[in-house]
């Protein structure tokens, strides 16, 4: 039995018969899988794919060249174009990374097209490849916050006067769950009530459904332990914010004034009952913007409140915030880990770090003297 180019089916010695062919999808069924294979890559990567392509497009209708398909020589042509720009400062406009995002981006939009991916050819590869070489310069990384630094920080942080307590109490549980967790700042600003437990003997359950290195959700959980310090035990601070959530709920003000004067650093309410918990919404947000006045709004923060949060409190204590931002919560814990001795497996227990090349980064640039011989040279 054989099959033509025109769908017939030929059985020596038979008349020919028409092939089966599918019947056609309904219409639900094509937007479904078209609504899945939107979800197939972050939302934040998705966003940065199309703009990358957009821009190829736009420097292709520039330069009269053909965005779809490409040539390999039109996207060398690209990349070493963009590659020669140089800002005031003398540094190049673009750093190799986003360049080799931007061949990413074009390598996705052709793949989805059906078509081949140019960023795989030779001329691409070694355009890339030279503008590596040629344009290396040290990878910016936020500078971690170290726990010294931390109790420096939330010693310094208001949680007693109206209205600035109420937004203090929801800084100190950003900063001290953020450091304790090793979370990145997207991961704060989506957590809602539920996703924290409270528990007896470990601290604080943090449910993650999904992260940078689990987009499809097969979730995990953080632990947050029980600390020494009232001032950095995790389910303290937590806990302070739940109270403070909870009164501006269904309390007067003047009951709110009360709550915040009262407010101790010194002393733990880990173990005291949890109340608050149950009058609010488990899928309520955890962390809300908090407006003039003390007004705490309903929905969730962004990451971007992480970062101003991290920058403004530090520069409130006489620190430098330039280097700093919402990654160095998570960087720091890294750091301080390492610096007490953990191993690269436990950093990662935490961090859900897929790869021990990463954590050693963090070794390698922020704990520098670490089983350095230059220790031992008597200076």
């Amino acid at each position: 039995m054989t099959e033509t180019a025109s769908n017939v089916v030929v059985v020596p010695g038979d008349a020919a018969v028409p092939a089966r062919t599918s019947a056609p999808l309904p219409l639900s069924l094509l937007e479904s899988i078209e609504k899945h294979q939107a979800e197939a890559d972050a939302k934040n990567t998705s966003r940065a794919y199309e703009s990358d392509w957009s821009a190829f497009e736009r420097w292709c209708d520039e330069h009269d060249q053909v965005a779809l398909p490409a040539q390999g020589e039109t996207v060398a042509a690209y990349l070493a174009d963009r590659a020669s720009l140089v800002a005031e400062s003398g540094e190049y406009v673009y750093a190799p990374s986003t360049i080799s995002r931007w061949v990413t981006s074009i390598n996705v939009h052709h793949h989805r097209e059906g078509l081949r991916q140019p960023g795989g050819l030779a001329v691409v590869k070694n355009t890339l490849s030279g503008i590596r070489r040629s344009h290396v310069r040290p990878t910016r990384r936020m500078a971690p916050l170290l726990l010294d630094d931390l109790k420096k920080v939330l010693i310094g942080i208001d949680i007693h006067s109206y209205p600035a307590g109420i937004i203090g109490h929801r800084d100190s549980a950003i900063l001290v769950m953020g450091f304790a967790g090793a979370f990145r700042r997207s991961e704060l600003a989506k957590r809602v009530l539920e996703d924290v437990v409270v528990h007896s003997q470990d601290g604080l359950h943090v449910r993650m459904l999904t992260s940078k290195t689990d987009q499809e959700g097969r979730g995990s959980v953080k632990g947050l332990p029980f600390g020494a310090n009232p001032l950095t035990c995790p389910p303290c601070a937590f806990l302070r914010w739940v109270r403070v959530l909870d009164a501006s709920q269904h309390e007067p003000r003047s009951a709110i004034m009360k709550l915040l004067r009262e407010a101790r650093t010194d002393s733990h309410i880990c173990h005291a009952p949890t109340p608050e918990l149950d009058r609010l919404d488990p899928k309520g947000p955890l962390f809300r913007p908090v407006r003039r006045g003390g007004h705490i709004a309903p929905g969730p923060i962004s990451g971007d409140v992480v970062l101003s949060v991290v920058k403004r409190r530090l520069s409130e204590v006489g620190m430098n915030p330039r280097h700093f931002g919402g990654h160095s919560l998570r960087a720091g814990f890294v750091t301080q880990a390492l610096r007490a001795g953990a191993t690269t497996q436990e950093v990662m227990r935490q961090t859900d770090h897929k790869n021990p090349a990463t954590v050693e980064i963090y070794r390698r640039e922020h704990d520098p003297l670490r089983q350095n011989a230059v220790t031992r040279i008597g200076l």
